[in-house]
């Protein structure tokens, strides 16, 4: 059952830093997207910003003293917070894993970030993250600020029945986002 929640009064665009120039494209075409966006009238702000490939976690010394990873952990918990909420999955756009060094032995446990991804709120309160997966249908950040672009008084719909807490399986064997964390193979890429 889908239940109305509030106009998001701002967007968060998040990019990847330093992303090959297949990307750019696709970066230029969402920062089009959030410039026609901001002119309009019930989004009161939209802010860019931007993080890496993957970042760290469970180092909260380090983030103590990087402000910006600090404000991208935050999120991340933000965005798990929201997807537990509504019943939207994050994978496998956002991945929670284990990557372990064979020369070291060391292993660290790392956010595999998308390219690209948006969030929308209402003052503190997350109303949306794309990419995510909702049911059978995926919605990606360019669904998403289309739509707020075609109707931007439109609630933003949250299916909070969606589902019976099963989440449907990636092919992808390195995809378990925040349930446990699993090595990945040393010749993957994303």
């Amino acid at each position: 059952m889908s239940h109305p929640t509030t106009t998001p009064t701002s967007v968060e665009l998040w990019i990847r830093s330093f992303a090959p120039t297949s990307a750019g494209p696709t970066q230029e075409r969402a920062l089009e997207r959030l410039s026609d966006l901001e002119s309009q009238a019930p989004i009161e702000s939209v802010d860019v910003s931007v993080w890496g490939k993957e970042v760290e976690v469970n180092r909260p010394e380090r983030a103590m003293r990087i402000p910006q990873l600090c404000r991208i952990e935050r999120r991340l918990e933000a965005f798990e917070n929201w997807a537990a909420r509504t019943g939207c999955r994050l994978e496998p756009f956002f991945r929670n894993t284990r990557i372990e060094s064979s020369i070291t032995g060391e292993s660290h446990d790392v956010w595999r970030l998308p390219t690209i991804a948006v969030a929308e709120f209402d003052g503190d309160e997350l109303l949306h993250v794309a990419p995510c997966r909702d049911g059978d249908r995926t919605i990606d950040v360019f669904d998403r600020l289309e739509s707020l672009l075609e109707d931007p008084e439109a609630p933003v719909t949250v299916d909070e029945e969606s589902g019976d807490g099963l989440t449907e399986r990636s092919s992808d064997p390195a995809t378990d986002y925040g349930q446990s964390r699993i090595d990945v193979e040393p010749s993957r890429s994303d």
